[in-house]
């Protein structure tokens, strides 16, 4: 998954929630700022910044190893 899906991911669950930027960032303890460049696509937000508004949001990340060509 690319930052740019994930960026669509967070709005869309937030307007699900209906919550505000500033209600997320409140809740999350990340910069309205931060959140804003993350949800345009123009911030490139920490693991752990997006664990903290998934968190909130109720998302997961999930890791996976990329397969390797034999």
């Amino acid at each position: 998954m690319h930052l740019s899906d994930i960026s669509k991911k967070i709005k869309e669950r937030r307007f699900l929630l209906g919550i505000t930027q500033q209600d997320l960032a409140d809740i999350s303890g990340v910069g309205l700022r931060t959140i804003k460049e993350i949800e345009t696509g123009k911030g490139n937000p920490s693991a752990n910044t997006l664990l903290k508004i998934f968190d909130v949001l109720g998302l997961e990340l999930d890791v996976k190893i990329k397969r390797t060509i034999e």
